[in-house]
């Protein structure tokens, strides 16, 4: 039930998130803080584990002076390695998701005009088979209820 009628759930929320701006606004914004906050804590784990793992390596192969000699660099050449580590980890990630996004946004274009046709086609079959006082009833309900919800919008 609620898979056939998912498109209908989206549109109940769009519509509730339209008519409640303010308070979408702020529910958002505490999301993307909230989305930021994991990323930069998760970001500081996997480069605190590279930085360790580099700085392991460094000692067993006895190779952090030569690596800071070819740099030019003062800082311990753990971080140097650890930035190009990052950066090649960045990279990759960047070139998947732009190898992924293309064909999600043509799956999700092709979901939306079927759904789109399918609710179309059932709202005209729906209307087709109601009589003239359902559908004076229908238009007059909807025309109340606009009414009604102006008073709570403005």
């Amino acid at each position: 039930m609620i898979r056939k009628n998912l498109d209908l759930i989206i549109v109940g929320f769009v519509v509730l998130a339209i008519v409640m701006y303010d308070v979408t606004l702020e529910l958002l914004g505490e999301l993307m803080h909230l989305v930021f906050e994991g990323f930069h804590v998760a970001f500081e784990y996997v480069e605190l584990g590279i930085e360790e793992a580099v700085e392991l390596v460094f000692h067993v192969l006895d190779v952090g002076e030569i690596i800071e000699y070819l740099f030019e660099s003062d800082r311990h050449g753990s971080q140097v390695v650890t930035f190009y580590i990052l950066v090649t980890i960045a990279w990759f990630g960047f070139y998947r998701l732009s190898k992924l996004v293309p064909r999600l946004w043509a799956s999700f274009k092709q979901m939306l005009l079927n759904t789109w046709v399918r609710r179309k086609t059932e709202l005209e079959l729906y209307w087709l088979s109601l009589t003239i006082r359902d559908k004076v009833t229908i238009a007059f309900t909807a025309v109340a209820v606009a009414y009604i919800a102006s008073f709570f919008v403005m």
